[in-house]
């Protein structure tokens, strides 16, 4: 199967699923991204619109960054890289707090374990999906809060009706509401375009199978 229909494929099936407990493992995925960027930002966390530009770079460039290494012989790494670097965060996290988040864990204990699987059993085929998975994932993430959020706040009834907002990691948006006169939801299509115009390029310039 060739690239961009699998990025198609999973970018469709995440978007139903998105507003659902069981994309959980990759909301976990999104959601720490975001921590880390509001740690590394804390220290002008006045300055909202600069850290939601940050954020919005952060997320958009580790998407692109997970496309490319795909194309390289670290792809069929990268979902225990991502499973590996996550939990110990969640280790961090957990001796930081003195506390143990056992939903987190046990969320991400499972990609980790089916990747894991995958590459000891040579499923280079499963490794493919799950690293594209990991990475279509993250591009719902963005799309959902740079458009799908903006538009549910239009009104109550688009509220109901996008369930996939039920779960936003990305607070991007909100600051850039009424700036330069502009509403929140236009701010969104703008850089919805400017996040996905690359990714799709990069889904149809990957390698077939």
């Amino acid at each position: 199967m060739r690239s961009e229909e699998r990025a198609g494929i999973i970018s469709v099936v995440m978007l139903f699923l998105w507003g659902t407990l069981i994309t959980e493992p990759f909301h976990i995925f999104a959601r720490y991204i975001a921590v880390t960027v509001h740690y590394a930002t804390r220290g002008f966390s006045d300055m909202s619109i600069l850290c939601s530009l940050i954020l919005y770079f952060v997320a958009v460039s580790a998407v692109i960054l997970m496309q490319l290494m795909s194309h390289t012989k670290i792809g069929k790494y990268m979902p225990c890289l991502i499973s590996a670097l996550w939990i110990t965060m969640l280790v961090i996290r957990s001796i930081v707090t003195s506390s143990v988040a056992f939903k987190d864990a046990v969320c991400l204990a499972i990609p980790a374990i089916a990747g894991i699987i995958f590459y000891l059993t040579k499923f280079d085929k499963g490794l493919k999906w799950f690293t594209d998975i990991y990475t279509y994932s993250l591009a719902v993430a963005i799309v959902n809060a740079l458009l799908f959020v903006p538009l549910a706040k239009l009104n109550g009834v688009i509220d109901k009706i996008l369930y996939i907002t039920n779960y936003n990691d990305f607070d991007i948006t909100g600051s850039f509401a009424g700036l330069a006169g502009i509403p929140e939801f236009v701010w969104g299509l703008f850089l919805t375009a400017f996040a996905v115009l690359p990714m799709i390029y990069l889904a149809y310039s990957g390698r077939r199978k």
